[in-house]
């Protein structure tokens, strides 16, 4: 009796069996590539909006380091609470300015910005905003809009934007308006979202002072 050979090759059910498994690894692997992306994004995303947040304390910092008393009986930086807590004004008169050169008058604040942020998120419905003018008046201006200093977001998502004020030691105060510059002054800075990174931090006001 004779036995025919097998011919050689794979049948159909082990091909549609090893495409199975194909299809299933290449599924498992763009999965995980897929998600390493998005870790990878949200990384960059963080590192992108802390690195914002460090800039504009460094910028903040240097205006500080550098403030120009005026002559006479003006204060050169005036520090004040706001109807809304949280929500500090701080104006002030610095050789370091970052639109216009010499001495400015620079003002920082939070304002609503519902165009920079999501209209549902309401903890994240404001920034840290910025202006500056070049120095022209001996007092400083009102916090209402002006057409030749426009609001400019500094930082976006900021929830608590706080600060206080001393003359010498430990004890603090949440308002400056004196002739002289305080001694310290404390900044207390807080974004929303999902991150929620705060800083504070203590300057010491200079006149012409170096960076640090």
């Amino acid at each position: 009796m004779i036995v025919g050979r097998r011919k050689s090759g794979f049948t159909l059910a082990e091909m549609m069996l090893t495409l199975a498994l194909v299809a299933l690894v290449y599924t498992m692997v763009s999965t995980i590539l897929i998600q390493i992306s998005r870790y990878v994004k949200a990384g960059r995303e963080v590192a992108r909006e802390r690195y914002i947040l460090l800039k504009t304390v460094e910028d903040l910092r240097y205006q500080l380091r550098s403030l120009y008393i005026p002559p006479g009986d003006k204060p050169g930086l005036l520090g004040r609470q706001t109807p809304i807590s949280g929500r500090d004004s701080l104006q002030f008169l610095t050789c370091n300015g970052s639109v216009h050169k010499g001495v400015v008058e620079g003002t920082y604040m939070v304002r609503d910005d519902r165009e920079e942020v999501s209209l549902q998120d309401e903890e994240n419905s404001s920034s840290l905003f910025y202006r500056e003018f070049p120095f022209r008046k001996m007092q400083f201006r009102t916090l209402d809009p002006y057409e030749e200093a426009p609001w400019k977001v500094k930082l976006s998502n900021v929830r608590l934007f706080e600060l206080e004020y001393s003359a010498g030691g430990n004890i603090f105060q949440r308002e400056w308006d004196q002739k002289n510059p305080p001694h310290r002054i404390r900044l207390r800075i807080a974004r929303g979202g999902e991150n929620r990174d705060r800083l504070v931090f203590d300057v010491t006001p200079g006149v012409g002072a170096g960076r640090w």
